[in-house]
């Protein structure tokens, strides 16, 4: 666990947000994937922005 480790979504960086993508696989499927850790990947039949839970 880091010592840094905070709950600011806003400390973002640009190249941290370009680590993760998204899939659309079909009608109301997605896949949000780590580029960096291919096992590291979720499929849902829902999506929201980050910003809508804030």
């Amino acid at each position: 666990m880091s010592t840094n480790a905070t709950d600011d979504g806003d400390a973002e960086t640009a190249e941290e947000r370009a680590r993760y993508a998204e899939l659309t696989i079909g009608d109301e499927e997605f896949v949000i994937y780590d580029r960096e850790n291919h096992q590291a990947w979720l499929q849902s039949d829902a999506a929201v922005t980050a910003e809508r839970h804030r």
